[in-house]
Order: C-alpha cells, then structure tokens, then sequence
C-alpha cells in the first residue's frame, strides 16, 4: 500500500486559520473540534488520495486538482505521483466561488 506524505502549502495554512478564526468567535468548543476534524481528514489523504473527486476549480488550473469535503469547507489538492506527496493548496468554504473563477460580470 502506497503512503504519500501530506503538505499543506502556506496558504492552505493561512485558509485553515482564518476558518478557525471564524468559527472560534462564534463558538470556541465547536472550533478545537473542527480543527481535530480538519487534521484528520487531511492525514487520511497519507493513503488512497484519488478516492476524492475533482475540484471544481479544476477548470482554471492546469495541474489536476482534486477535492475532499469535511463538513463546510473543501480542501482542494494535488497529488505529486512520483515524489508520493499530497499538496493541500486550498481549505475553502463549500458555498465560495471556486477558486480561479472570474467574477461574473
């Protein structure tokens, strides 16, 4: 069984503090449980990364970006199959424009 390692870039970081922000100042508890959740669901891509389906932004980037939802928000990612990592590039808010699409005119 193939194991990648999982890298969270800078501005996923940046995303998945942001959230917490978010969440913590409306509920601390449910934030602590959010962030454990979030962490778990991000190692889980150690094994079994294209079981995630295609982000949606996956039409303004040309790397292939793929998707795994934890409760309200998306962590959109990478796969690197000949260095067997995972890069995590962005943590959005399911119900935010995708990233990469043009505002509507």
């Amino acid at each position: 069984m193939t194991k990648y390692q999982v890298i969270a870039t800078p501005e996923a970081q940046s995303n998945i503090r942001e959230a917490f922000d978010y969440i913590r100042d409306r509920s601390p508890l449910n934030a602590a449980r959010w962030l454990r959740g979030l962490h778990e669901r991000i190692e889980s891509l150690e094994l079994f990364p294209r079981r995630c389906g295609t982000a949606r932004e996956q039409p303004y980037f040309e790397e292939e970006l793929r998707q795994l939802v934890y409760k309200s928000h998306r962590l959109i990612f990478t796969i690197d199959e000949e260095e067997k990592t995972v890069h995590v590039v962005f943590v959005r808010h399911a119900a935010r424009r995708p990233k990469g699409e043009p505002d509507e005119d």
